[in-house]
């Protein structure tokens, strides 16, 4: 069967420039409301650790004031507990001596409003004279700690002990106290003063530090001492063992965060030591509270944000919409156009081209010719050639094997005799029938290109009935010289040189006289 033409390739799909717009038109929409997002979440972020700072200030600010307001209180106590230890160094411990210092007791609790009572207790634990308007007969501290502690330790500082009931009261009391030595230096007792927690309680409430917040004083060691809100079970406990109290003893004043070891609330926790006293207080606020704002301020934003970027979403949806409509109208246009461009191109391809060889045609090897004659290369260059090409014995090989044999052999022919051309830079096309051209542009070897053709086109092997059979063609060279100026005195003479090839037994080349 014969071979078709070679036709040229379709053009190749463009990409959709409207494509690129939609999928440009999808990142912007998603870019803007990532940005959105992400300003949002800065903000949110922003705010939230300006809550933090700022709750932070207050609770350090309150915590110092607080701690500053205790300090003075207790340091009034301490000074009253060394006013009277001073008296009593001068004194004997004596029924008489005493009961002359008992006015001055009560005179010092009116004075101070922190003190509940003032005590003198002797060496085996006994008052032996306080401020009380009434006391038991047979009332006695030498169980008490605060007792045990000074009885055996040589120390004359005042000591702040756990918080205990008052034996005659029953509430609950926070003893300060010091020891008393004899002129020998032996334990002779101990001074005494009682600061009421409930007073105490009173004052760290005056402090707002939300619902859910605590005011707590504690001793260095970390028992509590008293509370707001005021919790009897933890007056007294201890939270030495808690990872709380290692940030409370790390430095002399601080914030952090932290579940609360008394009563499990997550709080944020400011403290701050007593400068002159083993005491420090702790303001801490419920870190829900403290965020509870920020929270609502966050919520609306991110939701203010998200309905934004919906109508964004939305807008932007609608406008990928329009652009893809666009997009699909443009491409049927540019597929419109490419089809009309393929066609004319294939037009185009066949008005200069052989549609069985796909050779050049007649046409272009005019054309071809004429222009290798007004532009012929440097006149000291080789001139161009014409190669004019006879497939031998044509007739009789459709004759014997058919036409669809005959057009194959032709195919098979023109592809060799371009190969031939293109390897050399020349120019191949079909001049009509069985006859075929090449034109070799300044070549300084055309009969060498002629014999390789001839040999090449000796060596196929072809399709038949029987055995394969051999076709064979006869050349006919010419070049172009001063006697062939036109195109018709040039194909005369190599189409004059095919004959005298054919003439002299086919399968061979022949140059034109004058070459």
């Amino acid at each position: 069967m014969a071979a078709p033409a070679p036709a040229l390739a379709p053009a190749r799909a463009r990409p959709s420039r409207g494509r690129g717009v939609v999928r440009l038109a999808r990142t912007f929409v998603v870019f803007v409301c990532l940005v959105m997002l992400a300003a949002n979440a800065w903000v949110v972020l922003a705010a939230r650790g300006q809550e933090l700072e700022q709750a932070r200030q207050a609770n350090e600010n309150l915590a110092r004031a607080i701690a500053q307001q205790m300090d003075a209180l207790f340091g009034e106590t301490e000074h009253v507990l060394s006013s009277l230890s001073f008296a009593l160094d001068r004194l004997d411990l004596e029924a008489e001596a005493l009961q002359a210092l008992q006015p001055n007791l009560v005179h010092e609790v009116s004075q101070l409003e922190q003190l509940e009572n003032l005590y003198v207790i002797d060496a085996q634990g006994r008052w032996r004279i306080h401020s009380q308007p009434q006391a038991p007969a047979d009332a006695n501290s030498a169980h008490r700690e605060y007792f045990v502690h000074h009885r055996d330790s040589p120390s004359e500082r005042v000591r702040i002990g756990l918080p205990i009931r008052s034996p005659s009261e029953g509430r609950w009391v926070i003893p300060v106290s010091r020891r008393l030595n004899d002129a020998y230096g032996r334990f002779a007792g101990v001074v005494l003063a009682t600061v009421g927690v409930e007073r105490l309680v009173r004052v760290l409430a005056a402090y707002q530090v939300g619902g859910r917040g605590a005011i707590s004083l504690w001793r260095r060691d970390g028992v509590v001492l008293t509370r707001w809100p005021l919790r009897e079970q933890d007056l007294g406990r201890s939270i030495a063992a808690s990872p709380a109290y290692r940030e409370l003893m790390a430095t002399a004043h601080g914030t952090f965060e932290s579940m609360s070891p008394l009563d499990g609330e997550h709080r944020l926790v400011s403290f701050q030591h007593a400068r002159n006293l083993p005491l420090y207080v702790t303001v801490a606020r419920a870190h829900e509270e403290v965020m509870r704002d920020w929270r609502l301020s966050a919520t609306l934003q991110t939701l203010w944000t998200l309905a934004l970027c919906l109508v964004v979403g939305w807008a932007g949806a609608y406008v990928v919409r329009a652009v893809r409509r666009r997009s699909v109208a443009e491409g049927a246009l540019r597929q419109a156009r490419d089809a009309l461009e393929q066609a004319n191109r294939q037009l185009s391809h066949l008005a200069s081209h052989d549609a069985l060889t796909g050779l050049a045609n007649r046409r272009v090897l005019d054309a071809r010719l004429l222009q290798a004659l007004e532009s012929p290369g440097t006149p000291a260059g080789p001139p161009p050639a014409l190669l004019m090409i006879d497939v031998d014995h044509f007739k009789q090989y459709n004759d014997r094997h058919g036409h669809p044999a005959g057009d194959e052999c032709l195919v098979r022919v023109a592809a060799a005799v371009r190969a031939v051309a293109e390897a050399e830079g020349g120019f191949a096309a079909r001049f009509g029938g069985e006859e075929m051209a090449v034109l070799l542009p300044a070549h300084d070897e055309p009969a060498r290109v002629a014999e390789t053709l001839r040999a090449r086109v000796a060596a196929l092997v072809l399709p038949g009935r029987g055995p394969a059979p051999q076709v064979t063609v006869s050349i006919g060279l010419a070049t172009a010289g001063p006697a062939r100026r036109t195109v018709s005195a040039w194909l005369g003479a190599a189409d004059r040189a095919l004959y005298a090839a054919k003439a002299g037994g086919r399968n061979r080349v022949v140059l034109s006289e004058g070459a």
